[in-house]
């Protein structure tokens, strides 16, 4: 039973982001944000590079002028038409980033920008990472931590009963798996990126134009009043310039193979 409700939950993952395929590049500030970090954590040769969570192709260009052989692999199949769509030359693989199609050492460089959030087993899946790296190989990794999507969350709380947002790590746990983790060199930091908005509505299109608001907890619509009333709980943390912060808390990981 366990298997078969990852799998749907993992069918649904891969739904929810090949719906905002399209859409994605309008929505993806934080996404932006957080590839110029890792960018800059990469050497400027990187071998055989995977994009591990592709999407539609966003960062396809800026790791192809470094690579030998590019790979963008993604789940979600719609992400994966939009981006050889942009890059028709481009290789391609639809596969979960919990069980990559690689050999062990085969890989110079893998890239993944806030896509193993996603996964049902993260130490598992970091391990896999390091285990297809080329001895000094690299991988870097960003990740969405506990605290991210202040205050929506606490609004959603106090209005539905519910934070309406999957359970992220805390750094403690994050940590203990990077700690358990063979055969690798790590680094981890941490930064709080607040994005900017008008409206809280703005913050929702945001969530859905990424697809990124799939939640594993069954939760019903927002009712008007409710999202009303959530309008106007956070009116009370508008800034005094007249803006509404949406605040993330992201790791940011290197991996260097042994």
């Amino acid at each position: 039973m366990l298997a078969q409700s990852n799998n749907a939950h993992k069918s649904k993952i891969a739904q929810h982001f090949s719906k905002a395929a399209t859409s994605y590049c309008d929505h993806n500030s934080l996404q932006r944000q957080c590839a110029e970090t890792l960018l800059q954590m990469l050497p400027q040769y990187t071998g055989v590079t995977v994009d591990a969570g592709c999407g539609p192709g966003v960062n396809t260009l800026a790791l192809q002028q470094r690579a030998s052989h590019y790979i963008g692999l993604d789940f979600a199949a719609g992400m994966l038409q939009q981006a050889q769509a942009g890059y028709a030359d481009g290789c391609w693989v639809q596969a979960d980033i919990e069980a990559l199609p690689f050999a062990e050492r085969c890989i110079d460089t893998i890239y993944a920008n806030l896509a193993v959030q996603w996964v049902t087993d993260l130490s598992k899946t970091l391990q896999q990472l390091v285990d297809c790296l080329k001895p000094s190989g690299r991988a870097v990794v960003s990740t969405v931590l506990d605290g991210s999507l202040a205050p929506l969350g606490s609004c959603f709380q106090r209005v539905t009963g519910s934070e309406r947002h999957n359970k992220f790590i805390n750094t403690r746990q994050l940590d203990a798996y990077l700690g358990s983790l063979r055969g690798v060199t790590w680094r981890c930091t941490q930064q709080s990126i607040a994005v900017p908005y008008h409206q809280v509505r703005d913050m929702l299109h945001d969530l859905k134009g990424i697809g990124a608001n799939y939640t594993m907890q069954q939760t019903r619509g927002l009712t008007k009043s409710q999202l009303g009333a959530v309008e106007t709980a956070m009116e009370a943390h508008r800034s005094s310039d007249g803006v509404l912060y949406l605040r993330w808390e992201i790791a940011f990981i290197e991996l260097i193979k042994d």
